[in-house]
């Protein structure tokens, strides 16, 4: 009786491998997308996940850190994504550097292009969105309006003052050639052909 009770449980062990596996840790969060946008008013990193997730954050200078701690999470393929979402041509982000700082927390550091006016916040689940995680990156001086305007018409800078001084050398040259205009004296034009005097026509005599 021992012994068919034992096999029966190995039997139902084998069946259900499942049921041996560690349950996951309470509160901890898995990584659902991580996602980049940038823009030239700011930077924005969105970390969505199934549990809503809290997050320290402080600034290092020599080079310009931004390190973030978010508590509840284990590092994850899904979450190393992020460092392959920053682009070159990003106007604040440099790199991504993630690892595991402690047993429940992860580090991100983004290494950045130019001083940041970080702010972090949470959003709560809408429609197909979970729970995330947002750090929007500003400029900690603001830009000059118009050079963002023409930033945003031509984001190459060299192009755009390329295109600025072509029109202003087409205005001076319009100018200059209606300045010559008005100040070149008037001839006046040249008297036409005198023309051929006409014969006096002979009187007729008249009949006797």
């Amino acid at each position: 009786m021992k012994r068919r009770t034992t096999l029966g449980l190995l039997a139902l062990l084998l069946k259900a491998p499942d049921t041996l596996a560690a349950p996951s840790s309470p509160g901890q969060a898995s990584i659902v997308a991580v996602r980049v946008w940038p823009a030239l008013d700011y930077t924005r990193v969105t970390i969505e996940s199934d549990a809503p997730l809290a997050a320290r954050h402080f600034l290092v200078d020599s080079p310009h850190r931004l390190v973030i701690d978010v508590d509840g999470l284990v590092l994850s393929p899904g979450l190393r994504e992020l460092i392959g979402k920053v682009k070159a041509d990003d106007p604040y982000i440099a790199g991504v550097r993630v690892g595991q700082n402690t047993p429940t927390v992860v580090r991100i550091v983004l290494d950045l292009k130019q001083p940041v006016a970080p702010q972090i916040f949470t959003l709560a689940p809408v429609a197909a969105y979970k729970h995330r995680l947002v750090f929007d990156l500003h400029p900690s001086v603001e830009a000059d309006p118009l050079l963002a305007l023409v930033l945003q018409h031509d984001r190459s800078p060299v192009q755009a003052a390329q295109r600025a001084e072509a029109a202003a050398s087409a205005v001076n040259d319009a100018l200059e050639d209606l300045i010559q205009q008005i100040a070149r004296p008037k001839v006046p034009a040249p008297p036409g052909p005198v023309p051929a005097p006409v014969p006096a026509t002979p009187p007729v005599a008249a009949a006797p």
